[in-house]
């Protein structure tokens, strides 16, 4: 067992320092630690914050600072992994891949760690700098358990989209594909989702046109469990104060979260063990 954990992890290095060099990785690093930095610098100048938005303390900076999260962060690993699967499969790599004597499931692990070490790799960085730039400008240090929770919740969600983004590879017959379906997968969770939101407000009976209302804020709190930006949502609110926790028990939160982290992860490690390339 030690030794094929061992195997999986120089695997995963060595197809993470093939993505953390290729050419989509040196404009995608960048930008993830330019756009990180400068959320978590301008949320934290009182000069700058949008008006209606109230920052009272580095926990409220890191949780505004995670939508930059979900624009660009998890766009980064569909891009990242698009052709994971299935650029291999139109070279015959794939099934020269999947003929080795190591086990199909530990290569399917591979793939995902391997995708997902390169996309964590620059948002880590952009977090931890982002923290030095939040001190600098509020005087006080983000909390341990607030950076932690930060790293642990975005690296939560871009495993989650990792899952998603190889599973589209694998099922994609050109690149093309697998571009469209990846993308089109992070279209819907990110720009979409509040439609299906709405749709069951108002067969419930509520009013959507006004979304300040707590009736509506626990339909969309129930509906975000089943999207992994919601999911990644629900978790950063857990570390605000009262007034901004989520309705939502923390339990609930964390096993939705297992469910989304387990779930798509399966799917694809049965996916590669039945793979006919």
């Amino acid at each position: 067992m030690r030794n094929r954990l061992q195997t999986i992890w120089d695997v995963s290095v060595h197809d993470a320092k093939k993505h953390i060099r290729s050419q989509r990785m040196l404009i995608l690093g960048p930008l993830v630690i330019f756009l990180l930095s400068a959320t978590c610098w301008g949320f934290s100048d009182p000069r700058i914050i949008p008006a209606g938005l109230t920052v009272n303390s580095p926990t409220d900076v890191l949780f505004l600072s995670s939508t930059s999260v979900v624009f660009i962060c998890t766009l980064s690993v569909v891009l990242l992994g698009f052709d994971a699967i299935s650029k291999r499969r139109l070279t015959g790599e794939l099934a020269i891949d999947l003929s080795q004597p190591m086990p199909r499931s530990d290569y399917a692990w591979s793939r995902l760690m391997g995708v997902w070490l390169a996309a964590m790799a620059p948002t880590t960085l952009g977090i931890l700098i982002g923290a030095v730039l939040i001190q600098s400008q509020m005087g006080i240090w983000p909390e341990f358990a607030d950076i932690a929770m930060f790293i642990i919740s975005t690296g939560l969600l871009l495993w989650w989209y990792t899952c998603l983004q190889l599973l589209a590879s694998s099922m994609a017959r050109d690149i093309g594909t697998s571009v469209t379906l990846g993308v089109g997968t992070w279209l819907f969770f990110v720009f979409l989702w509040l439609i299906p939101t709405l749709i069951i407000a108002q067969s419930m009976g509520i009013d959507v046109t006004d979304t300040t209302s707590v009736a509506f804020d626990q339909i969309q709190e129930k509906t975000d469990l089943f999207s992994p930006n919601g999911v990644y949502q629900l978790l950063m609110e857990t570390r605000l104060d009262t007034s901004g926790q989520p309705n939502l028990s923390s339990t609930s939160i964390w096993l939705s979260a297992l469910t989304w982290f387990t779930v798509p992860t399966m799917l694809f490690l049965r996916r590669i063990e039945r793979f006919n390339p």
